[in-house]
């Protein structure tokens, strides 16, 4: 069973978490697409706090000997869930940044090209 001070912390947790989330959402700092994640670990979280039967059900089941360690595994694999989404996240965002540099490049290139057939 989950004490009732992780019940608080994980609730109040969750509730940070989805604020800031809206938050950065409200000031364009986070585009909606990327912040589906955050929301639903939060709604997680939230869930996990708020109704520890239905997790003690699970930790049973799954074979976890507390529901602490449930927890923190769940925790666990959506970190390693969220950095997955961010590495794919990063390697698209090279790939374009190479794509630019590349387009950069060319037109600089004609740029410079232009002045010097102009300056003869």
């Amino acid at each position: 069973m989950i004490t009732s001070n992780l019940r608080i912390l994980l609730i109040i947790f969750s509730l940070i978490l989805f604020l800031m989330v809206l938050r950065l959402i409200a000031n364009k700092k986070i585009p909606i697409k990327y912040s589906l994640i955050w929301l639903l670990v939060s709604v997680l979280i939230f869930v996990v706090g708020a109704f520890p039967k239905f997790v003690s059900f699970f930790t049973t089941k799954i074979g976890f000997e507390t529901t602490s360690n449930l927890v923190i595994g769940i925790i666990l694999t959506l970190l390693l869930f969220i950095t997955l989404i961010l590495t794919v996240i990063v390697a698209d965002q090279k790939k374009k940044i190479k794509l630019l540099i590349q387009e950069t490049s060319i037109i600089k290139s004609r740029i410079e090209e232009e002045k010097n057939e102009k300056s003869r």
